[in-house]
């Protein structure tokens, strides 16, 4: 990847982080919370080629690990969002072109939500953190699940698009 798709990632990421933590965890949503951050980054991931998805993890563990809100150890996120990317790498041909499939998409970023989140939890539970009891977690993960279910046909498409335009051969920054 180059210096200026990396730093274009970087922005993107850091951006929708802050908003993340400014606006979306501010909302109370029904039955669980959102994590937008979660479902954009997997947006941003698939598009990717296998190198910018390990760099794509990298960069989105590396800002997640510095949430205010956890009380984990640094590097958790990151060795986390990094086992998910080499399992995306490894499916992203069966996965195709997910922009022509709109279905897919949803599916794929529901799953990838979810088994962050839960991987991130076991991880946590093993290096022994203290994990909420399973309702709430279940509550929290189906929460999620729906919500990102609901607005994925929203923001997978721009995502899509923006990483189209922005990277793009005939687009000069």
């Amino acid at each position: 990847m180059s210096s200026t798709k990396t730093a274009i990632t970087i922005s993107f990421f850091i951006s929708i982080f802050l908003l993340q933590e400014s606006l979306i965890n501010q909302i109370d949503f029904f039955l669980g919370g959102f994590s937008l951050y979660l479902a954009l980054l997997f947006s941003w991931m698939v598009n990717e080629e296998r190198s910018g998805i390990f760099l794509s993890a990298f960069i989105g563990g590396l800002l997640l690990d510095f949430t205010p809100t956890l009380d984990t150890p640094v590097g958790l996120w990151t060795f986390t969002l990094l086992l998910i990317a080499y399992a995306i790498s490894r499916f992203q041909d069966e996965l195709g072109d997910l922009a022509s499939k709109p279905i897919t998409a949803a599916m794929y970023l529901v799953a990838a939500t979810s088994l962050s989140a839960s991987l991130y939890l076991v991880i946590s539970g093993i290096l022994g953190n203290d994990i909420p009891p399973v309702t709430i977690v279940l509550r929290e993960l189906i929460g999620n699940s729906l919500w990102t279910l609901l607005f994925s046909p929203i923001y997978f498409p721009l995502v899509y698009r923006l990483k189209e335009r922005l990277f793009s051969e005939q687009v000069r920054l």
